[in-house]
């Protein structure tokens, strides 16, 4: 029985990890990283989001993201007084 609440509490941790993961990534990271991609590509990337969700290419604002996070992670250093 301990072994049953045992691994339906790491489900659930698991679970919990993955949506602010996901919502840290794909939402504040992106929208973060969103005015430096565009800067950086004189407006082309990313291009305007297609509504048709039959045709969209769901990784088209990873590189937005990842720049994103870049960027936290430099303002985070600079404020730790690492550069």
């Amino acid at each position: 029985m301990d072994d049953l609440i045992g691994e339906i509490g790491k489900g659930f941790f698991r679970g919990i990890g993955y949506i602010l993961a996901e919502v840290l990534f794909n939402f504040v990271f992106y929208y973060i990283g969103w005015p430096f991609c565009k800067l950086i590509t004189f407006g082309r990337y990313p291009k305007p989001y297609n509504t048709d969700y039959l045709h969209t290419d769901a990784r088209q604002g990873l590189l937005c993201s990842i720049v994103g996070m870049v960027v936290c992670i430099l303002i985070g250093l600079y404020f730790a007084g690492q550069f």
